[in-house]
């Protein structure tokens, strides 16, 4: 059946039947945080399970900034808690540190009722939740619950590529196909993302080019700071358009280099952009960001080497800490098993990764009847 979205603040049980099941459809709480990323995901998974979903928008005070170990399964991080009351759903869908606290407190309320996905890092005791779908950069330890997929389940809809790439073709003035798109990050810890590294990208870029005989699109996000932007595009002599991100951009322009493109580039800081690019079907280039080499980001690295993996594995499953991000986790298994290509290595022929959706999806649908 197609997925229903239902009111933020619907309370009604709704008795929907499923491919001849007489019992009423479970029923999903999506909780809506603050990163665009995560909520995506969510509703991608949501509409895959075609359950009716009660879509909850969180707004959070300062004391989200506390750990989610103080703050346990509670609300006290919600700046308003309209909507949090009975009756309680079958399923939360939860993503990122601040909502966890919030799935928690929502299966506590509901007796155990409500069972719990996260997707991504849970931030919180693994046995707190009954599934985690977990990408490899999170380094979560083997669990029962816990699904290993290969990328987050960001995507871009094909028809609103479709539209981007017609809107955008006029305007590219004398640039012609073929189009070599670059989707260009930012710093995000524990990665250096400087102007030195955007000119190594920017190289790299070209040669890829020349190579190719394509014309160069880039497209900078929220977080590239300008001085990566100005340093990459100087590298770039191939023929080139670079549209710099900017609030309230209604010109569909990420989309429409996308959909424009015969290759892409996406820089290796973001999951979700080589989850998007990869998803696209078309060959994918990551360009690898290096680690920031600063006391602040070695020095947890030195100390988790000093202790045994089983005790790291025990404090992560515990929820006792959380380990840094090594992006290189989620694109190298891609570039060995030939899904994508590594930008400065010499070129292989790749294939789209498979699609881990419906096998989450499989996972997540007997749970409300366990």
């Amino acid at each position: 059946m197609a997925n229903r979205w239902l009111e933020p603040d619907a309370v009604v049980r709704y008795n929907i039947v499923m491919n001849g099941d007489r019992r009423p459809a479970p029923l999903i709480w999506l909780l809506a945080g603050d990163k665009g990323g995560d909520t995506a995901q969510l509703r991608r998974l949501a509409l895959a399970l075609g359950w009716p979903t009660v879509e909850k928008p969180l707004k959070f005070n300062a004391l989200y900034r506390l750990p989610n170990r103080l703050l346990g399964a509670s609300l006290l991080s919600l700046s308003a808690t309209a909507g949090m009351a009975p009756p309680w759903p079958d399923l939360v869908l939860s993503a990122g540190r601040r909502t966890a606290p919030v799935a928690r407190w929502i299966r506590a309320r509901s007796g155990g009722q409500a069972k719990l996905v996260s997707v991504g890092r849970p931030w919180g005791p693994l046995a707190a939740f009954d599934l985690v779908a977990a990408m490899p950069q999170y380094q979560l330890p083997a669990r029962a619950n816990v699904w290993p997929a290969r990328l987050p389940f960001n995507r871009i809809d094909p028809a609103t590529m479709s539209e981007g790439a017609s809107r955008w073709a006029p305007l590219l003035g004398d640039l012609k196909p073929p189009f070599l798109t670059v989707l260009v990050g930012g710093s995000a810890r524990p990665l250096r993302f400087d102007a030195e590294v955007g000119r190594a990208i920017g190289r790299q870029v070209d040669t890829l080019a020349r190579d190719l005989k394509s014309a160069v699109l880039v497209i900078t996000s929220r977080r590239t700071p300008a001085a990566v932007t100005a340093a990459l595009e100087a590298e770039i002599k191939m023929p080139r358009r670079v549209h710099r991100w900017q609030a309230g951009d209604t010109s569909k322009a990420f989309a429409g280099f996308i959909g424009l493109a015969d290759r892409l580039v996406v820089t290796g800081d973001s999951a979700s952009m080589i989850a998007e690019a990869c998803h696209t079907g078309k060959p994918v280039s990551v360009a690898p960001v290096p680690l920031d080499r600063s006391w602040r980001e070695q020095l947890p690295r030195v100390l988790w080497r000093l202790l045994p993996r089983g005790v790291i594995d025990e404090l992560h499953a515990g929820g006792w800490i959380t380990l840094p991000r090594d992006m290189a986790a989620l694109w190298r298994p891609l570039a060995r098993e030939r899904h994508v290509h590594v930008l400065g290595e010499p070129m292989v022929a790749t294939t789209p990764p498979p699609d881990d959706l419906p096998a989450v999806v499989d996972r997540v649908r007997v749970l409300p009847g366990s």
